[in-house]
């Protein structure tokens, strides 16, 4: 047990450096297979006047510069550009960034457990640290789901929440750069910070999980055509810094409905296997997902079983974690199925809360956690 905690712990520190190794790599060689997207506009997006970034951008747009996600994501990534000045360091420096997050949350979750050590394994996918590596807001929204995480699992673990300037930090960093996530945030925070706080018999702690996933049935239902326009509007808009589309998937109204049940998957997957032949990159892809789901399927393996044995007992986070993950699943299929590229790329913004619920899952399982 102490060997894998070991080994573990090295692969942790061992992130930091192949983060920077990825760095190097998107710089030099997966730029010149594919355009990184709009990262031209975080680095090089905001001019500077004689008083400096931050006068300037208070004087155009007062304190909302920080509730801004445009203004301030080009804010953040800009600055550490002018100071750095050179792209390749300001990859590294947003990959350091990405980095501490990532091993709060891994420092949070650490244990003795085979899962601990495959939950290690799963930060270190390419992708993911390729595209949290470079001069783009992902960085930031990396940064900041890790410090969110550590703090999920520290309140998994029944630790007391005592909440960091770190965290309040990471949590006006994703609610302001990607504000779809803010139910996420509601729902699993607020349920466990009140669950935490409020001790509540069986039947009515079920009645609250329920209703908790019928308001966001509701909230999709009520908000069903803005969601439906907006998935048109989003395969209309000209994609000129992709390579790679899917053309019109929506063509009648509530197709982006309809067609969920294989789309939605597939947003979170990215390549289909008829893609990859038309990339490299798409190729590589389509593999680095089917490791995700079979390192998932290991870690699972034997909860379904476990979870109908002992339901009291694991009811809390399996209906949290569904429908957590769910609404993550949601916000990326609506921004990720457009062309394989973006569905990896915004992945890696919900990345660490999904895999946070599958080691938890797995956790739950082989230490049997009292409830």
């Amino acid at each position: 047990m102490n060997r894998k905690k070991d080994i573990a712990s090295l692969l942790i520190t061992a992130l930091f450096f192949y983060r920077i190794l990825m760095a190097f790599l998107a710089k030099y060689v997966i730029a010149k297979l594919t355009i990184l997207a709009d990262i031209g506009t975080f680095m090089y997006g905001l001019p500077y006047d004689e008083y400096g970034l931050l006068p300037m951008l208070y004087q155009k747009f007062g304190l909302m510069m920080f509730l801004k996600k445009d203004v301030l994501g080009v804010a953040i990534i800009s600055s550490i550009h002018f100071i750095c000045h050179f792209e390749i360091l300001t990859f590294c420096v947003c990959s350091a960034i990405g980095y501490v997050g990532i091993r709060r949350f891994l420092l949070a979750a650490k244990s003795d457990s085979r899962s601990f050590l495959l939950l290690v394994l799963l930060c270190y996918l390419p992708s993911f640290n390729i595209w949290s590596s470079i001069g783009g807001k992902e960085c930031l929204v990396v940064f900041g789901m890790g410090i969110l995480c550590a703090e999920l699992i520290k309140l998994f673990k029944k630790e007391p929440f005592k909440p960091s300037i770190l965290f309040f930090v990471a949590l006006w960093l994703v609610m302001v750069l990607k504000k779809p996530y803010i139910p996420f945030i509601l729902v699993t925070f607020g349920y466990v910070v009140f669950r935490r706080s409020v001790d509540v018999p069986y039947k009515w702690d079920v009645a609250i999980l329920a209703g908790l996933i019928a308001a966001v049935a509701v909230g999709i239902y009520l908000f069903r055509y803005q969601l439906d326009s907006y998935a048109f509007y989003a395969q209309d808009v000209p994609r000129v810094s992709a390579r790679s589309t899917r053309g019109h998937l929506f063509i009648e109204q509530f197709d982006f409905f309809k067609k969920m049940p294989y789309l939605l998957p597939l947003a979170f997957w990215g390549p289909t296997w008829a893609e990859c032949s038309t990339s490299l990159l798409h190729l590589f892809s389509f593999m680095e997902s089917g490791v995700i789901i079979l390192m998932a399927v290991i870690m699972l393996w034997g909860f379904p079983v476990a979870l109908v044995r002992n339901f009291r007992k694991y009811y809390q986070w399996f209906l949290l974690g569904c429908n957590s993950v769910f609404l993550l699943l949601f916000v990326q299929y609506g921004q990720g199925i457009i062309n394989p590229g973006a569905g990896i790329r915004y992945r890696t913004n919900i990345y660490l809360p999904i895999i946070a619920f599958v080691y938890i899952f797995s956790y739950l399982k082989e230490r049997k956690v009292e409830e």
